[in-house]
């Protein structure tokens, strides 16, 4: 079984590996966007990531504002000796702040793409 380690490490090898023209000519799998022409909270990430693995941080970013922090916290992940759970996983209020952040992103997706 693969650990969450593990999970995360694949994560970051395919974000670093794959080539941008895969990630551009891909086709919409999103079921959300599909049914509301809305992007959800995660649309955009793989090309986020992969934006961010290859140090492009504007197109990064362009794709998802929070896609490089989650990047960089899969590679946190992925690089754990210990348990593969992050040390803040435990604390309440890092995790409503990162909440709280995600549905900030997420809005402003939401508003930008309804203004378009």
């Amino acid at each position: 079984m693969i650990d969450r380690r593990g999970v995360a490490a694949i994560l970051v090898a395919a974000a670093l590996v794959l080539p941008r023209a895969v990630l551009r000519g891909s086709p919409m799998i999103c079921p959300f966007r599909r049914v509301t022409g809305l992007p959800c909270p995660a649309c955009g990430l793989s090309r986020s990531w992969q934006a961010a693995a290859h140090l492009h941080l504007a197109d990064s970013v362009g794709y998802h504002p929070l896609g490089a922090a989650t990047l960089l916290g899969a590679v946190a992940i992925a690089l754990d000796a210990g348990d593969g759970v992050p040390r803040v996983a435990g604390r309440r209020d890092v995790q409503l702040s990162a909440g709280a952040l995600w549905v900030a992103a997420w809005l402003w997706r939401l508003m930008r793409s309804t203004a378009d």
